[in-house]
């Protein structure tokens, strides 16, 4: 199916490849009702797949405190959320649902060794939210055992307040290091949340210690906080903060970043922002106006996948999935990302220098050629890798016709004139593109071909 490079750019950054179910999908209604449906996944039929696997997932909805009584229940838990994440990244119809909740994981970002038994609840309270209001996504956050733990913050006390919460709340959730929050904001901010902790009791890990609260007066942010209120001044707070200007231009900024670009213009975070402000911190809007702006669609190309983006889009390329825990996980630290591996609270790097040394560029083409020659059609082969290309594989008549198709679900294009001479060479053994393409011929250089395409720089940047 041939779509038009504004569809096929809009694929590309929603998470989908321009193929198959949402390349349909796409054409039939559209790209303004395509953008709505996906701002809505709750009225959008999951693929049967899809539901297949997630409830094989179960696990993860278990309460912490099962998941602890159970034997090796963290590391469990870790594994199948990384299973969720590739599942939903690589196959899912909601796959902008998905690409959320993975923005707000980074963005209020615990890694997986400190959120422990909690990681996956987490991530389930964040996604709740991924489409919702940023002051939920907030609340969410700064509650929750995983990031008071993290963060120190339950530790947090009248006699001995712990700025590390507060300076991140204001740097990283909300304000941005250039929001015009001073240091004396910071003191006073963890001085309003003093007794902010967990209990083992509480059915979701928050408490509020009114003993160990500063009850004394406080000003924040240019505001007065009275003496005496107790949780009030953590709450006010929170709601401060996340109605500041500062954060609208922040978090603006960073969505822009996230489906745009690493360095998106001027104008387009300052409408985002300005949509961010009137709406009151409602998400869809503001993706509506990014998703509907010139300059998303005139940034095609401009964007480096991370390496968890390449293994995604890789999978769902080639239907190659892992069958094997520690293959996987091998596969992502060869790649620089292990799965919530990053130590510091700003969460994992978007920008493509982050990315694009000569380590990690080859490590996606050694990738790329685990996932087309390794793979394996028998579950017990392959080495930890289950094959699916053959059902990948574009049906045509010639080979000049087969590795513009393959480029065409691949990377959403045709190849350029230079490139297509050098592929179809290879894919022909040098007969060129008319040569006829035999069941033989297709089967020996199908992995090839694919292994080609994904080490290309046309599928390392969308």
């Amino acid at each position: 199916m041939s779509l038009s490079q504004k569809d096929t750019h809009l694929l590309l950054r929603l998470g989908f490849l321009p193929t198959g179910w949402a390349a349909r999908r796409l054409s039939e209604l559209g790209r303004e009702a395509f953008v709505e449906e996906q701002l809505h996944p709750e009225r959008l039929p999951e693929d049967p797949e899809v539901d297949r696997g997630l409830e094989a997932l179960k696990l993860l909805e278990l309460h912490p405190r099962e998941l602890a009584r159970l034997e090796g229940g963290e590391e469990r838990a870790y594994y199948r959320l990384l299973q969720r994440h590739l599942l939903l990244h690589s196959r899912s119809r909601r796959r902008l649902a998905a690409r959320l909740e993975a923005f707000w994981v980074n963005h209020f970002y615990v890694p997986a060794e400190a959120a422990g038994f909690w990681l996956a609840h987490y991530h389930r309270s964040l996604g709740r939210h991924a489409l919702g209001r940023f002051r939920d996504l907030l609340f969410v956050s700064a509650r929750h055992p995983a990031m008071l733990v993290y963060l120190n913050a339950d530790g947090n006390v009248k006699e001995h307040p712990n700025e590390n919460y507060a300076r991140e709340l204001l740097e990283l959730h909300t304000l941005g290091v250039d929001g015009g929050y001073s240091e004396r904001d910071v003191k006073e901010a963890a001085r309003a949340l003093t007794g902010w902790t967990t209990h083992p009791r509480s059915e979701d890990g928050y408490y509020f210690n009114g003993d160990e609260h500063d009850d004394g007066p406080k000003r924040i942010l240019g505001h007065a906080f009275p003496a005496g209120r107790g949780i009030a001044d953590g709450l006010q707070l929170l709601d401060l903060a996340a109605r500041h200007p500062a954060t609208a231009g922040f978090v603006a900024r960073k969505l822009a970043q996230w489906f745009v670009s690493d360095d998106p213009p001027a104008g387009l975070v300052e409408r985002l922002a300005a949509v961010f402000r009137r709406e009151r911190g409602r998400i869809r809007p503001v993706l509506r106006e990014l998703f509907g702006a010139p300059e998303f669609y005139a940034a095609a190309g401009r964007r480096l996948r991370t390496p968890l983006e390449i293994l995604t889009a890789a999978m769902e390329a080639t239907g190659t999935v892992f069958t094997d825990e520690w293959r996987l996980r091998d596969t992502l630290n060869r790649l620089g990302q292990p799965y919530l591996g990053w130590k510091t609270p700003d969460g994992y790097p978007t920008h493509a220098r982050a990315w694009s040394g000569t380590s990690g560029l080859l490590a996606r083409w050694q990738v790329a050629l685990e996932l087309t020659q390794e793979a394996d059609g028998d579950p017990d082969g392959g080495w930890g890798l289950l094959a699916q290309l053959e059902r990948r594989t574009p049906a045509a008549a010639t080979v000049g016709a087969w590795v513009r198709a393959a480029a065409l679900e691949v990377w959403g294009h045709e190849p350029a004139p230079d490139r297509l001479a050098a592929l179809v060479d290879y894919a022909s053994d040098g007969a060129g593109a008319d040569r006829a393409l035999t069941p033989t011929l297709a089967g020996r250089k199908r992995a090839g071909l694919f292994a080609l395409l994904l080490s290309a720089p046309e599928f390392q940047w969308i």
